[in-house]
C-alpha cells in the first residue's frame, strides 16, 4: 500500500516510526514467510499471534464460516479479519474497520482519498453499490460504480482500487469500459 497511497503512507509511518526500508523488509518476511503464508486455519493463527479480539462462527446451509480479527495497533480504527471456511479448506483475509466505529461519511467522489473507508463500506454508501470488474475485493481488485462527475454533475462510471478490502484510489473509468458498457 506504500506504492498505492504515497502520502498516507508516509504519515502512517512518520506516526509508527519506522522507514520505508523496514516496512519493505516486513512485507517481503510477510510474503515469503512460509509460516504465516501457509496457514490454512484460524487456529494456527491464533497461535501464532494471540486471542482475536473477537471470534464468531456463521452457517450458511452445509458450511461452516469462522471469523477471527485482530486490532492493528499501527493503524487505529482497522482490524484483520480472517474468514475461514469449513475448517482449515480456504481463508480469506481483509481490513474493516472497528464495529465500535462509526462509518466514515460517503457523500461524494471527494470523499474517497486512499484509505478512506473500506469496501463493504463504499458498498453501503449512497455512491455503492459497487460491481466488481477484477477479483472479489481482496488484494489488488478493481470496482466500478457510478456517481456524479464533480465538474459537470453528470453520472459517470468509476474505477476503485482496493487492495485487502480497502481503498486505494478512485478514477473515471477507462474508455474502454465506457465504450464497451456505457453506450447512449
Amino acid at each position: 500500500m506504500n506504492e498505492s497511497a504515497p502520502a498516507q503512507a508516509a504519515q502512517l509511518l512518520d506516526r509508527i516510526g519506522a522507514t520505508p526500508v523496514e516496512t519493505a523488509i516486513a512485507e517481503k518476511r510477510w510474503f515469503y514467510g512460509q509460516a504465516v503464508n501457509n496457514f490454512r486455519s484460524i487456529d494456527e493463527y491464533v497461535t501464532a499471534w494471540g486471542a482475536p479480539v473477537y471470534e464468531r462462527i456463521d452457517h450458511p446451509g452445509d458450511r461452516e464460516v469462522r471469523y477471527a480479527a485482530w486490532d492493528l495497533t499501527f493503524w487505529p480504527g482497522l482490524q484483520l479479519e480472517f474468514m475461514e471456511v469449513n475448517r482449515g479448506y480456504n481463508i480469506f483475509r481483509r481490513l474493516l474497520r472497528r464495529s465500535d466505529l462509526p462509518p466514515p461519511r460517503i457523500e461524494s467522489i471527494a470523499d474517497l482519498t486512499p484509505w478512506s473507508c473500506t469496501s463493504e463500506e463504499l458498498q453501503n454508501s449512497s455512491l455503492g453499490p459497487i460491481d466488481y470488474v477484477d477479483g472479489f475485493g481482496a488484494v489488488g481488485d478493481v470496482a466500478v460504480f457510478t456517481a456524479a462527475d464533480p465538474d459537470t454533475g453528470d453520472q459517470c462510471p468509476y474505477f476503485v482500487y482496493i487492495d485487502w478490502a480497502l481503498i486505494q484510489s478512485v478514477e473515471p473509468a477507462p474508455r474502454w469500459y465506457t465504450d464497451k458498457h456505457h453506450r447512449a
